[in-house]
């Protein structure tokens, strides 16, 4: 089984990433709100989360590509954003911090990995050369098989956010909300950067700029919640 992708010449690539962005904030108020967080520290920690994704991801799509015309959803620069947005906001409100700062971590693999389907249909990054089951083929690169790599992100990642839910949901105390967001931290880290492997656009090193980024951003984010969780909570 192989997936062909004709050139199309609109895919649909921004309204399904803006709607996988949407959707992880969706499911992250629901369960803020489940934890007791009152609507406006929701409503404003959503709104501020969503406009420190889209600046962070503009910004570092601006500085990876340096082509303001080739703008892009970052996965990095998206990270960057949510914990940017998440941990201020905690930080600002001071109320469940735990299990505030947990559930935006716990939907960051969710947004992505919906994101990724926006990658496939667009073409816009792919696999590297691969002919076996579910090779994807692309009429704008000449129809040469290359590995499905965003369909492969899609299923790893909401793998990894339904585990965190598992982890999240298997007690009431914070403690097991703190360990969800360390879970997926890692596997998420782990994941995105052995992935990256399997990109047509690696370069082949060990270890390329963009995966040294992203294991940055996994230990600062991880250092902010082990910080958070050591924080009096409401």
């Amino acid at each position: 089984m192989t997936f062909f992708i004709p050139e199309l010449e609109y895919t649909f690539y921004g309204p399904i990433v803006l709607g996988s962005i949407l959707i992880g904030i969706i499911v992250a108020c629901v369960l803020m709100r489940k934890a007791g967080v009152e609507r406006v520290t929701v409503l404003f920690t959503a709104l501020f989360t969503f406009v420190c994704i889209i600046v962070c991801s503009i910004m570092t799509s601006i500085i990876l590509l340096r082509d303001i015309h080739k703008i892009g959803f970052v996965a990095a620069g998206g990270a960057i954003g949510l914990m940017l947005g998440a941990v201020t906001s905690v930080l600002i409100h001071r109320e469940h911090t735990r299990e505030a700062l947990t559930v935006w971590i716990l939907v960051a693999p969710l947004m992505y990995g919906l994101s990724k389907i926006g990658c496939h249909i667009a073409g816009c990054c792919y696999g590297v050369p691969y002919e076996g089951p579910f090779s994807i083929h692309y009429e704008r690169y000449g129809g040469v098989g290359c590995f499905p790599i965003q369909l492969t992100e899609t299923i790893t990642f909401v793998l990894i956010f339904i585990i965190g839910m598992i982890v999240y949901l298997s007690g009431s105390e914070s403690i097991s909300h703190i360990r969800a967001a360390k879970v997926v931290i890692i596997l998420s880290t782990i994941a995105k950067i052995s992935q990256e492997y399997l990109r047509e656009g690696h370069t082949g090193g060990l270890l390329s700029n963009y995966q040294i980024l992203i294991f940055v951003i996994a230990v600062i984010a991880y250092i902010s919640t082990v910080f958070i969780s050591r924080m009096p909570s409401d």
